[in-house]
């Protein structure tokens, strides 16, 4: 594993790679195990490996991609993605048909994942295939390689000269196939939008926000980010702000209004919408506060703080003070 990972790290700074600006630092061996440990799971040696070679990449886009559209996410972020899942899987189980179990088996690891909600794992925590896992395709997973360390040959020696061909139909047609009852031509469109990015999609994408279809919205969120056009952040900024006062599937709107904030820059969501409480008119500003508020990021609280006090808006001042209280309340 040491060695594939060499080779790999030795691919990427021949082909100058984007992610090369955004690899974390590896974690120490002893670091790895422990957050494993913590999480109750025992992992096969490779796994170790992989992130004591780096710890995942940070930021969106091409700087924290390991290969085409999948982020290399860090150990905590894997940690608490397969938590989510697990979770998520354990409430929408439908026994005896679909035990959680088939819908995200407890030995995966996730290591990538992509806009489009698909999760790469690793089976039996590292010692066995690697795997994409798509919500939408319940029980069914693509084998991407038949362990994690050929996996990462592959990547070595053949991912990074991915060349997408050109979209396959007027980008209006994907846009609008993603409310298509056709799993099929659904499934094809969110694929193709998410690998090739077209730039002409972002008034199509902006306008599906709007879909009576769950899924449609989500998705254009998603994808609205990865075209890395920062006319969408205040869109989603918006978007996350009007969404997360629903019901619970304005909640999951929300999470991927969020994620498709992340990523249309390497700055990140938080920076987007620390940036908006700075300089953006009124109503961008209560939105941000709304969208800090539905993250309940820490981080956010001196920017928070700074807007109760100083803000010339008193409606901004008493939304954002009223937010610094619902991020120190426990979950």
């Amino acid at each position: 594993m040491k060695q594939a990972l060499a080779d790999l790290e030795a691919r990427l700074r021949q082909a100058q790679a984007s992610i090369l600006a955004g690899l974390r630092p590896g974690l120490s061996q002893g670091e790895a195990t422990k957050l494993m440990t913590n999480a109750r799971f025992k992992p096969d040696p490779g796994l170790i490996a992989l992130y004591t070679w780096h710890n995942g990449a940070e930021g969106g886009g091409a700087q924290a991609e390991l290969m085409d559209i999948a982020r290399f996410l860090s150990l905590q972020e894997a940690i608490e993605t397969r938590t989510f899942e697990l979770g998520l899987a354990a409430q929408v189980e439908s026994l005896p048909d679909m035990p959680a179990a088939e819908i995200f088996d407890p030995t995966w690891f996730p290591i990538l994942s992509d806009a489009s909600g698909r999760i790469y794992v690793v089976d039996q925590f590292g010692a066995g295939r690697v795997l994409i896992v798509d919500r939408q395709k319940i029980g069914i997973q693509e084998e991407l390689s038949p362990t994690l360390i050929a996996f990462i040959d592959s990547l070595a020696r053949k991912g990074l000269d991915f060349k997408p061909s050109p979209i396959s139909a007027d980008v209006t047609v994907l846009v609008r196939n993603l409310e298509s009852k056709n799993d099929k031509e659904r499934l094809s469109a969110i694929q193709e939008l998410t690998r090739k990015r077209p730039a002409a999609a972002f008034e199509p994408l902006v306008a599906m926000l709007e879909s009576d279809e769950a899924s449609a919205r989500r998705d254009a969120a998603l994808i609205l980010g990865l075209l890395h056009d920062r006319r969408a952040i205040p869109i989603l900024i918006r978007c996350i702000a009007r969404w997360s006062v629903r019901d619970a599937e304005g909640l999951k709107d929300a999470t991927s209004a969020f994620a498709g904030l992340r990523d249309v820059s390497q700055e990140g969501a938080l920076a987007h919408l620390e940036q908006a409480l700075a300089d953006g008119d009124v109503e961008l500003r209560l939105d941000a506060i709304k969208a800090l508020v539905f993250s309940r990021d820490a981080r956010a609280l001196p920017s928070l703080q700074a807007v109760a006090m100083h803000d010339p808006d008193a409606k901004v001042r008493a939304v954002a003070e009223q937010g610094l209280r619902t991020i120190g309340e426990p979950r």
